[in-house]
């Protein structure tokens, strides 16, 4: 029997908690000096095969009492493993980033940016974690049988380039942005099969707002649309901030929800205290994978802390 499949290079469900993996134009466009989040993503636990995708990234803000008002220089670098089939696939990925932002008006609200990514991958298996139809015999399971099959080469190594562009307003009760990217430029070889296989290009496209509701309340919005090859994913929605206590220190509880297009509702609970920042939410398929042993529900968590800079007096988006 054969079959079809559509899929898209990995992604997490909180795109706003990965700056540095949604737009290489990110890098560095934070309200303080440095930057530093994290991602753990568990998917398809109840699959009998469950995903696992961990991702650290630290970006900073080089030259910031040289450059002129509304201007951001950024440097960065993020490490990501993702793993499926139990442990059997891995791949790691090491990405360095450079942006820069430039104002576009003398005070500063209004900016545009563009940034450049290069990232190494390695890709592994483990055939020793995997089992083949042909190592069943009459007793059931026997892993000394021989395979049968052409095994590819176990490691891969392979290096891309990532571009985007990002355009930022900041008013004084509200902002927003708008940004587009673009990445596997160079369309790397990203089996480990002897046939040969080219990672397409990846074109994402993102927007969003927040704007103060009330004395005590604030409200994000946004919009992201991954396009690659055959493969297209939207999601949409936003979340609302309660701060507990004076605006002095930002003290913020996060109830959101967003609907991924045709595919699932992720939830969405966070707290922001002062630069640190921690987010839960939970991927409910509602597609009709749901009925494939629920192998789509997945569980992120992250955490965010960026260093404060009491001189800077509006908060840049899209990151809450």
């Amino acid at each position: 029997m054969t079959a079809v499949l559509q899929a898209q290079s990995y992604h997490f469900s909180q795109f706003f908690s990965t700056p540095l993996l949604t737009n290489p134009a990110n890098t560095g466009l934070i309200d303080g000096p440095y930057r530093v989040a994290t991602n753990f993503r568990s998917q398809g636990m109840s699959g009998g095969s469950p995903y696992f995708t961990g991702y650290f990234s630290a970006d900073f803000s080089p030259f910031r009492g040289t450059l002129n008002l509304g201007h951001k220089a950024g440097l960065g670098m993020y490490i990501m493993n993702d793993q499926s089939l139990n442990g059997a696939l891995q791949t790691n990925s090491i990405g360095m980033s450079a942006a820069y932002n430039v104002g576009l008006d003398e005070n500063g609200e209004y900016s545009l940016g563009a940034g450049l990514q290069g990232v190494y991958h390695q890709r592994r298996i483990d055939y020793t974690k995997l089992s083949f139809g042909n190592q069943f015999g009459p007793t059931g399971y026997d892993p000394s049988l021989p395979i049968d099959e052409a095994l590819g080469d176990a490691n891969r190594q392979y290096f891309d380039v990532n571009a985007g562009m990002i355009y930022n307003a900041l008013l004084e009760d509200k902002s927003f942005f708008a940004g587009v990217a673009v990445y596997n430029i160079l369309k790397h070889k990203d089996n480990t099969l002897a046939e040969e296989f080219k990672m397409p290009t990846r074109y994402v496209i993102q927007a969003g707002a927040q704007m103060y509701l009330g004395d005590y309340g604030k409200g994000y919005i946004s919009l992201t649309n991954m396009g690659q090859a055959k493969a297209n994913e939207t999601t949409v929605g936003g979340a609302y901030g309660i701060q507990i206590g004076e605006r002095d220190i930002k003290n913020e509880i996060n109830f959101g929800l967003w609907y991924r297009l045709k595919d699932a509702l992720i939830p969405y609970v966070g707290y922001h205290y002062n630069g640190f920042q921690v987010g839960l939410s939970y991927d409910h398929t509602t597609s009709s994978l749901k009925t494939a042993s629920q192998v789509r529900n997945g569980f992120e968590l992250t955490l965010i802390y960026k260093a404060i800079d009491k001189t800077e007096l509006r908060t840049l988006i899209p990151w809450y």
